[in-house]
């Protein structure tokens, strides 16, 4: 009996070290971190809302928002940097980064201002870096640029450093030289003319993801 008894109690404890490993296994890979906040912020996955701290993780698939005058930092794995302003949302669709294998993959969903600086991926032969914003796809070559919308427009794109291209089905642009930024007037416009931005406009625009 009392063989029987201690057979019964492995066969359980067996049981409940397999569940606990499966459900280890199932947690989701973080790929990025709060590297900074200011005011309050929140991630969605799922049907499971959680508050954002500073070193919080961020995962694949979530959808990262802030609330009124908040700013938000992430950091990911390959140091890519994305800052968010106020009443932003990001929607985190797609993130591999593979150095071994040289494989890198960033796209990302946007809505409001953001900063964005490229980190490893970008560095790697062939990296598939883009932002979808609701007017236009940016696709990223090694870059730091802001994009959001400004002066009435649906969406700026102003280049601090790197390569860009702001595209939609009306029309494409590339800013390639520092201090360039084109506008899109509204949804359905194509991207318009590549010009320098004043400073003035440059300063309002960095404002917006600017921590106090």
């Amino acid at each position: 009996m009392l063989k029987r008894l201690i057979i019964i109690v492995a066969a359980l404890l067996c049981g409940f070290a397999s569940g606990q490993s499966g459900a280890q296994s199932a947690r989701p890979q973080a790929i990025g971190t709060v590297s900074r906040i200011q005011g309050e912020a929140i991630g969605v996955n799922g049907s499971a809302t959680r508050p954002l701290g500073l070193n919080s993780s961020v995962f694949l698939n979530d959808v990262v928002s802030t609330g009124a005058t908040a700013r938000l930092e992430v950091t990911f794995t390959d140091n890519t940097r994305l800052t968010l302003g106020e009443k932003a949302k990001l929607t985190l669709d797609n993130y591999v980064f593979d150095s071994a294998a040289g494989k890198g993959t960033i796209r990302f969903g946007l809505v409001g201002a953001f900063r964005f600086v490229s980190g490893q991926v970008s560095k790697l032969a062939s990296p598939d870096v883009s932002v979808t914003t609701p007017v236009a796809v940016v696709g990223i070559r090694g870059s730091e640029f802001w994009g959001g919308p400004i002066d009435d427009q649906a969406l700026g794109v102003f280049l601090i450093e790197g390569a860009v291209s702001v595209s939609n089905a009306a029309g494409q642009q590339v800013l390639n030289w520092p201090g360039h930024g084109t506008n899109i007037a509204a949804p359905g416009a194509a991207p318009g003319p590549v010009t320098f931005w004043p400073p003035d406009k440059i300063g309002r625009a960095i404002a917006t993801v600017t921590f106090r």
